[in-house]
């Protein structure tokens, strides 16, 4: 795991009082930082628990700029911080930079912010006409559809204004619960800026006569997720496994021309190309495999999710593909999402389920690791790809099925709530599968590498 990535983790569980990753610039050139409530101490202290001991020196600066998205305008701006102190980590090759700054809320802070508010709203409805909750930084966005007027014309997009009576309503809700806090309520109809949507249409299918989808022979992915890029109900996107498309988006992919088909009832076949959409790849860096002693390029893949987007904001419900649930292999009543978790959400030994697209059943897994690395080796010898490509830091779980050629992307969740009250919480999509081995107890079982999908919504624009 990278160092922000390591103080991420515990960041997340509040261990540590700062900020996400984020994306920041002294004006010339852009950087990754981070920013916390204390100073380097408790940093340090924590990473040498876990034998990281970086060096650490620091950086005088006297205020950050840092990327932040309005939500109300869909649009991303810089937010100048004032810095109190700032300091340089250096450690296996890496550089982060961490600052101090005054900022109302940590990451752990607006998980667990991030978290009840969703329950609230969309479980126990204790505010109507909540569209979407969402976190950045320490700012909370909170969507509405109680809209105002524009211009003396009704508000119908989700560029509009929300109603000033229920904006400092939903304010005075969230800051008596927890004080002082930045809040931004916008107007958007139906919109979630991470995802609104889990199913299992697969890529190259077919569908029966009862409407249900199941793979043909020689299947590649199933389409996992749909939602709206940045929350805006005219930018359809759909989350999958990036290598479902051949990596398109790098500077040595970019050639490969990524076509996405797949069928429904109501669509047979529906196309995504470059024509008429988009494609979004995932964090990466290219590096060396060693077969051996043998060198092979290899593209290190930071999380194997990717977006797909279209530019007609009717494409998915026009193909039958409904927004907002997860299906169910037992033919019941669909499960409604409610939220999406962060790769730090889980734990060791926590439960999560599949609903795999190949085999039409569903299935669930424990975590085996929230950081476990494979080599698709397989992709490389075969010529799917001119390069190895390596899950870098993957989730494994521990599933004891066989995952199957077409349950790339599948979509992976966590359940919550009692039998005929049951919500879903998004996680990940299904990158591949690898024999999970234990030498310390001689035991090994079959494992479903799984790509976090919590990037998407910070990284996207």
């Amino acid at each position: 795991m990278t160092l922000y990535g390591k103080i991420e983790a515990f960041s997340h569980h509040d261990v540590l009082k700062t900020t996400g990753p984020l994306t920041c610039s002294d004006g010339v050139y852009n950087f990754t930082c981070l920013l916390s409530k204390t100073d380097i101490t408790p940093v340090l202290r924590e990473l040498k628990k876990i034998d990281v001991r970086p060096e650490t020196s620091p950086v005088a600066r006297r205020w950050v700029l840092v990327l932040d998205f309005n939500f109300t305008d869909g649009t991303w701006h810089w937010r100048n911080i004032t810095v109190v102190r700032g300091w340089e980590l250096k450690w296996n090759n890496e550089t982060a930079y961490v600052f101090q700054a005054q900022i109302k809320k940590s990451l752990g802070e607006m998980v667990k912010i991030n978290k009840e508010l969703s329950e609230a709203f969309f479980v126990r409805r204790e505010l109507k006409n909540i569209t979407t909750v969402a976190v950045y930084a320490d700012k909370i966005a909170i969507g509405t559809s109680n809209g105002t007027t524009t211009d003396g014309k009704a508000t119908t997009s989700g560029r509009g204004k929300p109603d000033p009576k229920t904006t400092e309503k939903i304010k005075n809700y969230i800051r008596k619960k927890y004080g002082d806090i930045t809040v931004e309520v916008y107007y958007t109809l139906k919109a979630d800026p991470l995802v609104e949507m889990a199913g299992d249409s697969p890529i190259y299918t077919y569908f029966r006569s009862d409407g249900r989808y199941k793979y043909e022979s020689g299947g590649f992915c199933t389409l996992g997720y749909l939602g709206y890029l940045y929350g805006d109900p005219n930018l359809p996107v759909v989350i999958t496994a990036w290598h479902c498309i051949n990596y398109v988006g790098t500077d040595r992919t970019s050639p490969f021309i990524a076509n996405v088909t797949f069928y429904t009832p109501k669509c047979a076949p529906c196309r995504i190309s470059s024509s008429n959409g988009f494609f979004n790849p995932g964090p990466y860096k290219w590096g060396v495999y060693w077969l051996g002693v043998i060198p092979l390029p290899a593209l290190e893949v930071l999380s194997d999710s990717a977006l797909i987007g279209v530019r007609d904001p009717n494409f998915f419900s026009n193909a039958g593909l409904e927004y907002g649930k997860v299906r169910r292999a037992d033919g019941f009543r669909d499960l409604p999402i409610i939220g999406s978790l962060s790769k730090y959400d889980v734990k060791e030994g926590d439960r999560l389920w599949i609903r795999l697209g190949h085999s039409d059943k569903t299935v669930s897994g424990t975590v085996y690791s929230l950081c476990y690395s494979v080599a698709y080796i397989g992709d490389y010898l075969s010529g799917f790809v001119p390069f190895v490509p390596v899950m870098s830091c993957h989730v494994a779980l521990d599933t004891t099925t066989f995952l199957q050629k077409g349950d790339s992307g599948s979509p992976v969740y966590a359940l919550s709530g009692s039998r005929g009250n049951v919500f879903v919480w998004a996680y990940g999509v299904v990158s591949g599968r690898d024999l999970l081995c234990n030498p310390d107890v001689n035991y090994c079982t079959l494992g479903a590498i799984v790509a976090p999908i919590d990037w998407i919504y910070v990284k996207l624009w």
